[in-house]
């Protein structure tokens, strides 16, 4: 934001260059909600963030005394005149100053009144995603980040355990179930264990051989194979696996692969993609190309080891820390407890979910998603769902984000 000789305030691209990362930048912000999805989304910024918890007000009377920086981040949820709080704030910023705004108001014609009238440079809604901010705030910081998603097609959220036996699929089954839920669109589930995959098993389906020979033969991969392959679960939910037996000889392609997800990310606004670790190197692609890779964990010494290797992949293969991290049955006897898992992470972990009995071990056996007999369940997910779709579980979904690939 940067005012003209007249004292409007001037359009973003109109000479302002972009922020030259290892200068500070300084944001108010007032939940927790979005001061923790601005602290892990721009890690990159290392030290030279300073963020605070207060009002635009609070911010605006911090300004008078203290120099901005480079660019500011300011939060104007629940302001009944946000245009004249923000000029308020344009007195007392120099002209050079990049401003972000963070707010509750979603509708296209208020972002266009932000960020086309008034010059905001980005404005970004609640509730505030880690991926959200590294989409829309880490370029205009001066970091590059690899987004190969580009600004059409689906959004791919891989998942994996951090061991065997952690609840990955279980996860993933109900992940898909409440993002179907919540953004009212078509959700693919893929289970990438080709072989011992457990979520076909989980919904009583009984997949064929189209997947493997996808993921074999990318040339043999048309059109037609989604319809061919993809087994309704729901009428906007469709599983896409394989059952291939142990002493089969599976020989996945890179191409194979690509060619799979292509064809996802063209027909769904979701995939969720349960992938194996190790990771075999054919199916990097599936990591590359994920907004965010959920690691699911339970409190053991092992799974904390293999959860800082996982990150480590995710962050060389992406340029980024996209990893979102889910704590199963936190309460397990003997696991250990929160305050050395944090210190073990390095941080909190995202979403932690108790141990939720017999029932989750019933649904399974009966073929059902464990959100339909377990309603804990779901509230433990909200979290996930939030972070991962940028709306609150069941609202229905953000359209105009959707429509514009935000």
């Amino acid at each position: 934001m940067a005012l003209d000789p007249n004292n409007n305030l001037t359009r973003p691209g109109s000479g302002v260059a972009p922020l030259d990362i290892g200068r500070k930048v300084v944001a108010f912000v007032s939940d927790n909600i979005t001061e923790t999805a601005l602290r892990t989304g721009l890690a990159a910024l290392r030290n030279e963030l300073d963020l605070r918890r207060g009002t635009i007000q609070q911010a605006i009377r911090y300004f008078e005394r203290e120099a901005p920086g480079n660019a500011i981040i300011v939060d104007i949820a629940g302001q009944e005149n946000p245009q004249a709080t923000l000029d308020d704030l344009a007195r007392v910023c120099p002209p050079d100053v990049r401003v972000f705004v963070i707010g509750d108001n979603t509708e296209i014609s208020f972002y266009r009144l932000l960020v086309h009238d008034l010059g905001v440079s980005e404005y970004l809604p609640k509730p505030l995603t880690r991926d959200m901010v590294q989409r829309l705030l880490l370029s205009h910081l001066g970091v590059r980040i690899t987004d190969p998603t580009g600004l059409r097609g689906g959004h791919l959220v891989a998942v994996c355990g951090a061991r065997g036996g952690v609840g990955t699929s279980s996860i993933a089954l109900n992940l898909a179930y409440e993002l179907m839920g919540t953004i009212k669109g078509h959700v693919a589930l893929v289970d990438f264990h080709v072989q011992g995959g457990e979520i076909a098993l989980m919904l009583s389906a009984h997949p064929g051989a189209g997947l493997r020979i996808a993921l074999e033969e990318a040339d043999r991969v048309d059109g037609l194979f989604l319809e061919r392959v993809a087994i309704a679960i729901e009428p906007r939910l469709r599983l896409i696996a394989a059952e291939e037996a142990f002493d089969s000889e599976v020989v996945i392609t890179e191409t194979g692969v690509t060619r799979v997800l292509d064809l996802l990310l063209q027909k769904f606004n979701y995939i969720v993609a349960d992938i194996p670790m190790p990771l075999p190197p054919a199916m990097h692609r599936i990591v590359a190309l994920a907004r965010q890779v959920v690691v699911v964990l339970t409190p053991d010494v092992a799974s904390l080891r293999d959860t800082q290797a996982i990150r480590q992949l995710v962050t060389s293969l992406t340029g980024a820390d996209r990893v979102i991290t889910v704590l199963n049955r936190s309460d397990m006897r003997g696991g250990l407890g929160i305050p050395m898992i944090e210190k073990a992470l390095g941080i909190k972990p995202d979403v932690v979910i108790p141990d939720l009995g017999r029932r989750m071990l019933e649904a399974i056996n009966l073929g059902v998603p464990a959100v339909q007999r377990v309603p804990s369940l779901r509230r433990h997910l909200a979290p996930l769902v939030r972070e991962i779709a940028g709306v609150p579980a069941g609202s229905g979904g953000r359209s105009w984000l959707r429509l514009f690939g935000r």
